[in-house]
């Protein structure tokens, strides 16, 4: 009877083990997430405390799956993806794009912002869309997907109807306000944060040239369990409204709302 006892003790010990064993793999424990500076999507408060819409975020994903983060902070994205490479970060909170190109380096979870891309014009100016303002000036970077836009969008229209494109080294704000040239692209989020501040009487017009849409990145040997607790908890956010709430919340409107491509 003894020796049963014992061998009953031993088997329920050895699947205890068993279990335990394949319960760890699903027990992500801490992350760590570099942050960029980015008002209001990831900045530093008064208190010094790193706070923004994706710090929230990141935070309910990791409460609602029982994990913690280890936070650290710098402005250098390349020194970001080379902490993603080498593993010293799991991911990067600082509205960081999905592109197809990144696609092939990274995993990236859900998109969770659509950031719109319009065309920004004086205040006065009549213009109503970007075909109104062929034949005049707009600022972009060169070296770009807005390089690459304008080249599309020129390339069927005579030499007096194409939109002549033009760069800065200064403000483009400034260089706007005093009409150095008629336009310029930039993301709603972007202009938002700049006419709070009520210091140009700039407008947006007509629809979104370009929709950029974030995602978190996460290196190739990230473990799957990770990214996948960031998707279900993005998707649950949606679905419950919590998602463009936060976003209500930091951008006053809502970002999160979108048929991604």
């Amino acid at each position: 009877m003894k020796k049963k006892l014992l061998a009953l003790l031993s088997v329920a010990i050895i699947s205890a083990f068993a279990l335990s064993g394949c319960g760890s793999s699903d027990e992500i424990g801490e992350i760590t997430v570099v942050a960029g500076n980015l008002y209001p999507v990831i900045y530093t408060d008064d208190n010094g405390d790193i706070t923004g819409f994706e710090h929230d975020l990141i935070e309910e994903i990791a409460k609602r799956n029982d994990f913690t983060v280890k936070w650290e902070q710098t402005d250098d994205y390349t020194a970001m993806f080379s902490g993603l490479d080498s593993g010293a970060y799991t991911t990067i909170a600082g509205q960081i794009s999905y592109t197809e190109e990144r696609a092939e380096t990274y995993n990236f979870s859900e998109k969770y912002t659509a950031n719109e891309i319009k065309m920004c014009v004086r205040g006065d100016d009549p213009a109503e869309s970007l075909d109104d303002l062929q034949g005049r000036k707009v600022c972009i970077e060169f070296g770009t997907v807005l390089e690459k836009f304008f080249n599309e969008y020129n390339k069927d229209l005579p030499k007096d109807k194409q939109i002549q494109c033009v760069t800065t080294s200064g403000s483009a704000y400034e260089e706007l306000k005093s009409e150095h040239f008629d336009a310029f692209p930039i993301t709603v989020m972007s202009f938002d944060q700049v006419m709070e501040k009520g210091e140009y009487d700039f407008k947006l017009i007509g629809d979104p040239i370009i929709v950029d849409y974030q995602a978190f990145p996460f290196s190739k040997e990230t473990d799957p369990a990770i990214i996948e607790a960031f998707n279900k908890t993005i998707n649950e956010m949606k679905e419950d409204g919590s998602l463009k709430e936060l976003s209500e919340k930091y951008f006053g409107r809502d970002f999160t709302t979108f048929d991604a491509e």
